[in-house]
């Protein structure tokens, strides 16, 4: 990575750079029930399907 930084021209991007980036987003997943994992798209729609809830609310997809 350091030399990857080292480079003319390469910079670190804040949060507000990276989210300006086309197509750039994150992908949250959350619980919706005891047994669905969810996350939101760019557009705002809700993907969910088959997972399990953890305790500390993340969702591991099945």
């Amino acid at each position: 990575m350091k030399k990857i930084l080292n480079l003319k021209g390469i910079k670190t991007l804040n949060k507000v750079e990276q989210r300006e980036i086309k197509g750039a987003w994150t992908q949250h997943t959350y619980c919706k029930g005891t047994n669905q994992c969810c996350f939101r798209l760019p557009n705002g729609n809700e993907f969910c399907d088959a997972g399990y809830c953890m305790a500390y609310g993340r969702c591991v997809w099945a």
